[in-house]
């Protein structure tokens, strides 16, 4: 009999969580990596809103939307000792776990179980998840990965309970470190890299939304971004191969919506985005694109905004941050407002609606005012795109994380819970919690004001 791995994809415990195009991408590419390997997979989702398990729970969908996004089933629960001073209820996102037990105890034994973690501040469903799998499968090899893993890797070794913590990214590599862990006597991952990697889009049965990456890493090296860390080298997958597995999601798994999972998709975009876009409208694929991870700006002239709308794009979500221009220098030098305001000027001729365009602009950094941000938010308004406020969290690996702030109210070094972005209100001494409620009144009202006229505009 084969060698068996289970993929679980773990609860989020958290004060807020939202289904944003979330779904477990690395976990359908280390399927697919496993099983050409000859490894029987079992795949389970905690995160999965159309599972048979959430039959007969009541789940709020007040923001659902048709593009695959919407609220999970959520249990509150204890908040952790270090963060009870926060006014908000602690939850569980995702099917209850009790649920969750019921069905994987049935599965047949797996010889490794494998349990990522996205972020560094989740780690508690995530060891909730691992002294479950070990009650149920106790002669199981338990494998933590993911970016916590990565990031926090003493803290996941002393405290997950995990046989193993594998970090990084570079697939074949952690494939091999699998199979010897169960002493597999079969194939062996080969290829690096540069190597693309289909999906294993089949463990998504009925899904409508798929995840999707043609490159990986970012050659941008912003002080606030944990990418460089993740994915040192920057990727440009094959993009013919990327085009096939577009068609293979839309035709044979039924997809109607993809999101871009790249950091740099528009990077050596005449290499890259601008042929496999004239690839999917060649073939005439139709499917809605998604970009929640947000696009570089500066690549977005109008030849791009028109391929944009040409082949499908639905959400842009733009990359601004801030839009001081020493902040932008300091920070990266990503890109300058004058740059964002020609790219907005592109997507707006080219037919995009304020509806269609978000804009992040980050608040809480380290001595950042919130005057700074205001007029942010005014200029982003002014251009035509609603505001996506990002709150600032501080990650290991990175510049800001590694110059201790003396700005911030408490040590963020001292448990990867405090990394949490919910915190940001509370964590800068240069936040005002008044003014910065007022702040939040006034972007839900100028979004607001904006999809209004983006409304009256298409019916006109």
């Amino acid at each position: 009999m084969g060698k068996r791995a289970l993929l679980f994809n773990p609860w989020i415990t958290d004060f807020a969580a939202f289904d944003h195009w979330t779904r477990p991408l690395n976990l359908l590419r280390l399927a697919a990596l496993l099983r050409h390997c000859g490894l029987q997979v079992d795949f389970y989702d905690c995160l999965n809103r159309r599972s048979p398990s959430l039959a007969g729970l009541r789940i709020s969908n007040h923001r659902l939307n048709p593009f695959g996004c919407g609220h999970y089933y959520r249990d509150t629960i204890p908040t952790p000792a270090i963060l009870e001073w926060i006014p908000r209820a602690y939850k569980r996102y995702g099917i209850p776990a009790d649920r969750v037990e019921n069905t994987v105890m049935q599965y047949e034994p797996p010889d490794v179980i494998i349990i990522p973690c996205m972020m560094t501040y989740w780690y508690l469903g995530v060891f909730e998840a691992i002294r479950m799998m070990r009650r149920l499968f106790p002669k199981a090899r338990i494998i933590l990965g993911g970016t916590y893993a990565t990031l926090c890797r003493e803290h996941a070794q002393a405290f997950s309970g995990a046989d193993a913590v594998v970090a990084g990214s570079h697939w074949p590599e952690i494939v091999n470190q699998i199979l010897e862990m169960i002493q597999f006597q079969g194939n062996r991952c080969t290829g690096d890299q540069s190597t693309w990697i289909e999906p294993a889009y089949d463990l998504l049965p009925g899904e409508t939304c798929l995840p999707l990456l043609t490159t990986s890493g970012c050659p941008c090296h912003c002080t606030y971004c944990a990418t460089h860390a993740l994915w040192p080298k920057f990727v440009l997958y094959d993009w013919k191969r990327a085009a096939d597995s577009i068609e293979r999601a839309v035709n044979e798994c039924g997809a109607r919506d993809l999101a871009f999972y790249d950091d740099a998709l528009l990077v050596k975009k005449e290499h890259h985005f601008t042929p496999l876009m004239q690839e999917i409208i060649r073939r005439g694929i139709s499917v809605r694109f998604h970009t929640p991870n947000a696009l570089h700006v500066r690549q977005i002239d109008f030849a791009t905004a028109i391929l944009f709308k040409q082949a499908g794009f639905t959400t842009v979500r733009l990359g601004l941050e801030v839009v001081q221009e020493d902040w932008q220098r300091k920070t990266g030098a990503k890109v300058y407002t004058h740059e964002y305001l020609e790219a907005m000027h592109n997507l707006r001729n080219a037919g995009f609606t304020a509806r269609e365009i978000g804009t992040y602009l980050l608040l809480g950094l380290p001595h950042q005012s919130l005057e700074a941000v205001w007029e942010a938010c005014e200029i982003v308004v002014n251009a035509g795109s609603e505001i996506k406020l990002a709150m600032y969290s501080p990650i290991p690996g990175t510049p800001l994380y590694q110059a201790w702030q003396p700005d911030f109210r408490f040590d963020h070094r001292s448990d990867p819970l405090y990394h949490n972005n919910s915190l940001s209100p509370f964590r800068s001494r240069s936040l005002e919690h008044e003014k910065y409620s007022q702040l939040k009144r006034f972007v839900a009202d100028s979004n607001h004001e904006l999809r209004t006229k983006s409304v009256k505009t298409a019916c006109l």
